[in-house]
């Protein structure tokens, strides 16, 4: 049997505090450290702390994904732990000095008809914290892994579609699973716009992918959720069904715009969300582009480029 131990830990974000998981089994393993901010180390060695863990007993830290919320401190708690980071290949690609984030979606920030005051208004509002960087300290993973405790083991699952090389931990035996960000109670996690690294003039195809990696999970034996935001998820099957039915009416509703509309991606953004401004500009295109290449992929929306942009209207 797996001892699993909940830290939360203080971000920056809105999203709120992060949990980070000790699974208190010889290896010692820590799943998502969190931000890379004083209070957010601080708060991280009370907790283990108060489970009578110092950062020397930890043999093995996992990141779900690269996001700087869940995997800041991983470098810092690597170097004092003497302990490997485990993060799966297309999560280490972003985990480099020099990577531009930016960069490398501008090309369909451009598609999607964002003015170019707004992606000013995006560029400049800039994340709290310095990029995450890893060591040389690194287990590359794939997915399919499986880690052995003393009493249990923990089988990696990769499930893209918040981040690409997003990783969650299933405990075959007891049931329990390690979403990260794949699975929240209280929100749904944003399918986050991700160049396909083996064509980079193409995006990945990440709503298919979170819906797959949805009904994959109704084929699992899962007793408990631990996420990486929030509660506890205990009606799992529940939470999985309603995933999936929000974005199901979130098809329908883009859907019915596109209707009567024959509108580019930033248009249709801001019919959905007319008020937000900076990142979460990014978070509303990167949403509704997922909805957009799902819809297209399905034949049921054509898509026309003019002049760079492209428009979409209802098939």
């Amino acid at each position: 049997m797996l001892n699993i131990y909940k830290i939360k830990i203080p971000t920056p974000y809105q999203s709120g505090p992060v949990n980070s998981y000790l699974i208190k089994n010889e290896p010692y393993t820590l799943v998502d450290p969190g931000p890379d901010y004083p209070m957010a180390r601080e708060a991280l060695l009370e907790g283990l702390a108060a489970l009578g863990v110092a950062p020397a007993d930890l043999a093995r830290i996992v990141l779900t994904h690269s996001h700087s919320d869940h995997c800041g401190l991983a470098r810092w708690l690597s170097d004092k732990a003497c302990a490997p980071v485990y993060v799966h290949r297309l999560e280490r690609r972003k985990l480099v000095p020099g990577y531009d984030y930016y960069g490398e979606r501008l090309p369909f920030l451009r598609q999607s008809g964002l003015p170019g005051e707004v992606l000013e208004e995006i560029l400049e509002d800039s994340d709290p914290l310095e990029m995450p960087v890893l060591n040389g300290r690194v287990e590359e993973v794939q997915g399919g892994e499986v880690l052995g405790f003393e009493g249990g083991s923990l089988r990696l699952l990769h499930m893209p579609g918040h981040a690409p090389g997003h990783i969650c931990l299933h405990d075959c035996e007891q049931g329990n699973f390690f979403s990260g960000d794949f699975l929240l109670k209280e929100i749904t996690p944003n399918p986050v716009m991700e160049v396909d690294p083996t064509d980079t003039s193409r995006r990945l195809p990440v709503l298919t992918q979170y819906l797959e990696g949805l009904r994959l999970l109704k084929t699992l034996d899962l007793r408990l959720i631990w996420p990486g935001h929030g509660q506890n998820i205990e009606n799992t099957m529940e939470a999985i069904a309603r995933a999936i039915r929000h974005h199901e009416r979130r098809l329908e509703a883009v859907l019915r715009i596109l209707e009567e509309n024959c509108w580019n991606a930033y248009q249709v953004m801001r019919y959905f969300y007319p008020k937000i401004k900076g990142f979460q500009v990014f978070l509303g295109i990167s949403e509704i582009l997922a909805y957009l290449d799902y819809l297209v992929a399905g034949g049921q929306v054509t898509r026309e480029d003019r002049n760079g942009i492209s428009y979409y209207r209802r098939t």
